[in-house]
């Protein structure tokens, strides 16, 4: 997986755990609704297809490029929007 500015990211950076767990997201291209271990730090959000495992995120978003986040009140979830994917 790469970054969001190119570069290989194949694991977690070394900041603190914030919070983490489970949560669907949509595919970017296919638009498939998959379940994804989500870990946040204080610089990223990095997904993962397997709880606990930490190497090679399927994304990584820079916490920095997220310019809204919204509660999605009809799916008890919320969406936020990055500067790079709308």
């Amino acid at each position: 997986m790469f970054g969001l500015f190119g570069n290989k990211v194949t694991s977690m950076d070394n900041t603190a755990k914030l919070k983490e767990g489970f949560l669907k997201k949509e595919s970017r291209h296919r638009k498939v609704w998959r379940e994804r271990w989500v870990v946040l730090t204080e610089a990223n959000l990095y997904t993962f297809e397997t709880q606990g495992v930490y190497r090679n995120p399927t994304e990584v978003i820079d916490i920095k490029t997220i310019k809204t986040v919204k509660t999605d009140e009809t799916k008890s979830g919320f969406n936020f929007v990055s500067k790079k994917y709308k």
